[in-house]
């Protein structure tokens, strides 16, 4: 038998959280690599501006995660309710069907 709804989007949601702490690290890491930078040369300024361009899309990326993580909540939420109420009606006493 399949996992019901709710439970496969409650593993979305899960792993789209663990997915935005990871994109959030990764733009960290680029920011704190291109803080660090020397700019003495013309690599280590090349270095620093393609290192804060990507640190910008991956905090873009975290934007697009979080907003998919929140539809997930709600589609999970509302499974959950249908599930609720398909259980409830599968044991109501006959005459309250």
């Amino acid at each position: 038998m399949n996992a019901p709804a709710s439970h496969q989007l409650a593993l979305v949601v899960r792993d789209l959280t663990a997915i935005i702490e990871r994109l959030t690290d990764a733009a960290t890491a680029a920011r704190t690599l291109s803080a660090a930078t020397d700019w003495q040369s013309a690599a280590a300024t090349a270095f620093h501006d393609k290192a804060d361009a990507w640190a910008g899309q991956v905090a873009g990326l975290v934007c697009v995660a979080e907003t998919a993580r929140t539809d997930a909540a709600h589609a999970r939420d509302r499974a959950a309710l249908r599930e609720a109420d398909a259980y409830a009606a599968a044991f109501a006493p006959a005459g309250a069907r």
